[in-house]
Formats: C-alpha cells, structure tokens, sequence
C-alpha cells in the first residue's frame, strides 16, 4: 500500500473516570509542510492553533468551519507559526485572538497584525493560570507568566481537558520551559501530547516525558525538511515511554477523535 493512501486507525486506552454525554471533539494536526496548524472542532465551536507558513491551513479550514472561528490563537511569532493567520483571518470570521504579546520584526508577524487591524478582531493576551473560553471545554494557559524573550521558550503552552482526555499543546517550546512545567506538577495524565518544537532534539526530555506519560504523541514537520525534525533523539525519548507516535510528515493530517473517554486517531496522506 503506497503511502499516499494509507489509512491508519490508532485506538488508545484512556482510564475512564468522567464521560462527556453524547459529545464529541475531534483535533485536527493539519499537515502544512513545516509549521504547525491544529483545528480544534466541538460541534459548533471551533477554535485554530497556530496556522502554518503560509495559506495551505485557511484551504484545509473551508471543508471543517462552515461558520465562525471562534478562538484563534498564535503560540509564538515564529512564521512557520503565524505565516498562515492573515489568510485566516480574511476568510473567517474570527471572534478572539489570543497571542502571548511577543512581537517579531517579519513580514509574517506584520501581514498578520495589519489583518486583525483590519477584521477589527478582539485581542487577548495570555498568561500561565488563564483561561480560554471555547464552550464548555476546559482550557488552561500553562505557560508563559511573563516573556523571557526567547520566542520558542515564551510558547503559549495550552492544556485542554475534555471528560477524562487531557491534550497538551506545547508550541515550540524546549528544554527549559519543559523543566518548568515539570516543576509546575501538572502533566499527569496526558493522553494526547503535541510534541515540542516540531519533534526538535533541544525538546521531549526524558524528564518532562517520564511525567506526562502521553499515551499518543503528535508531531507536525515538513518532509525532507532542513531542520532533521522530528530529531532522532526526540522519537528514541518518546519510544522509550511507548507512546503512539504519529506524524504529518509520513501521515499528512491527523484527526483525533474523543468522546471524553475512548481515543481514536486517523490519518490520510493525500
């Protein structure tokens, strides 16, 4: 079977301790080269994850949203990150934007801020104890408290809880930030992890690994891409604690499903 057509179904175990009646969400990892893009879509209620380097993500999005986004928020001002909001934002009607404050001297980071000028879009910034509203999903800012200036360590780190599943959503982030959520004490219990930095060697440290004990983890990288991601290193520490580990490189978009009890995870490459 060629990889073109591969179609692959992943069920995870998941301890039960708290349905979430009759609902369902599904987390789309978009496959946009190299960047990262994830659709979060809870019925009517969609909220976007960074958008990728260019317009492929606003594309993807015309066959999910078929109203408006809800949330959209900007983890780091990286354009492998942002490069696809101003597309975004002029396709969609976009309720909030939530960034972290960093700013960043590009043409990505200045495309996307004279689009949320022109939609006229709320802005929100964020901080560690947050919180973000997207109907009755719990969805908590861990992390940063304040900017450091290092733009891949000041990631949003967003955890977002539905019934007893618990994704972790870590941006670009490293070893540094990884050690402070470690200290933090919340990664217990991670089903579905978004692996750092695109699966990067200086991120997914055996400690922080060893605490969240994600049952799948997720990474988004090019293919071919320059960068080596996902890192040899990172995919070892993530075998080394026998997680599911799925990427859009070999895989294209990956959908996981949850009921707030049982895990599914598709994937097509087309």
């Amino acid at each position: 079977m060629s990889m073109r057509n591969l179609l692959l179904l992943i069920c995870v175990a998941v301890s039960v301790t708290v349905g979430a009646a009759g609902r369902q969400l599904d987390v789309y990892f978009i496959d946009v080269g190299q960047g990262d893009a994830i659709l979060v879509d809870y019925g009517e209620y969609e909220m976007l994850i960074d958008a990728g380097p260019n317009g492929s993500c606003a594309g993807f999005l015309l066959g999910y949203v078929d109203g408006p986004l809800e949330v959209v928020v900007a983890t780091h001002p990286h354009s492998d990150h942002i490069g696809g909001l101003d597309d975004v934002l002029r396709v969609f009607d976009v309720h909030e934007i939530v960034t972290n404050g960093a700013t960043a001297n590009t043409s990505a980071y200045v495309n996307f801020m004279a689009a949320v000028m022109v939609e006229g879009c709320e802005r929100t910034i964020a901080r560690r104890n947050g919180t973000i509203e997207l109907a009755d999903l719990e969805i908590r800012v861990l992390h940063p408290y304040k900017l450091w200036g290092d733009a891949n360590e000041d990631s949003l780190v967003l955890s977002l809880t539905f019934g007893a599943v618990e994704f972790l959503f870590t941006g670009d982030i490293e070893a540094h930030t990884e050690a402070e959520l470690l200290r933090m004490g919340c990664l217990s219990d991670i089903a579905i992890l978004k692996v750092a930095h695109h699966g990067s060697a200086y991120s997914s440290t055996p400690e922080f690994l060893n605490a969240a004990e994600p049952k799948l983890a997720i990474y988004s990288a090019g293919v071919g891409n320059r960068y080596g991601h996902p890192s040899e290193l990172a995919l070892l520490n993530l075998q080394a604690i026998s997680a599911e580990i799925l990427g859009t490189d070999p895989y294209g978009t990956i959908r996981v499903s949850t009921d707030g009890e049982r895990v599914t995870s598709s994937a097509r490459s087309e």
